[in-house]
């Protein structure tokens, strides 16, 4: 079985930079437990999810440059580049994997990385193990995320009308 340790993406800053975002901390984080050892591949996942005076690239694509710039090798990465949001970034990146059930990592915030544990699990009967990472984010944010569980855990596969909308406000060009 093979395991894999996934970031997912949560902001880009613009135009189409990383510095000093939320996705490169946990590009960071996830870049030092990959040094470690113990992973077979990295998944990165990020769609384009902001308007195009922001973002013009997908997430995953400018995650993948900044792995290969610490020399993490593309054969080493996984990149799904279409989500737009945390259900999207689950069944996508599933679709790249050929394993019935893999061992599956996801470095991200501690809010989020709830998130994941529950949609995994209920979307596609898949457990993961999060490692959560505890940085401040803002109180609409902090507030929000909790919101955003509460659609998870009532809308197990992410086909409701607040998920849906969600999508619809996040694709470009409109």
């Amino acid at each position: 079985m093979k395991k894999y340790l996934m970031i997912p993406s949560n902001e880009v800053f613009s135009l189409n930079q990383l510095r000093g975002t939320f996705t490169e901390k946990r590009l960071k984080r996830g870049f030092k437990i990959w040094k470690k050892g113990g992973y077979d591949k990295i998944i990165v996942s990020g769609g384009i999810f902001l308007p195009p005076h922001i973002q013009t690239v997908a997430a995953g694509l400018l995650m993948e440059d900044w792995l290969r710039t610490q020399r993490v090798w593309s054969e080493n990465v996984l990149v799904e580049d279409k989500s737009r949001d945390t259900y999207e970034n689950i069944s996508l990146s599933l679709a790249l994997i050929k394993e019935e059930k893999p061992e599956i990592t996801v470095v991200t915030h501690w809010q989020h990385a709830l998130r994941f544990w529950v949609t995994f699990r209920r979307a596609h009967n898949v457990k993961v193990k999060i490692h959560p990472m505890f940085y401040w984010v803002d109180l609409k944010t902090f507030v929000l995320e909790w919101f955003i569980l509460l659609v998870h855990l009532f809308d197990r596969d992410g086909t409701g009308k607040i998920a849906t909308k969600n999508r619809l406000d996040r694709t470009y060009p409109k």
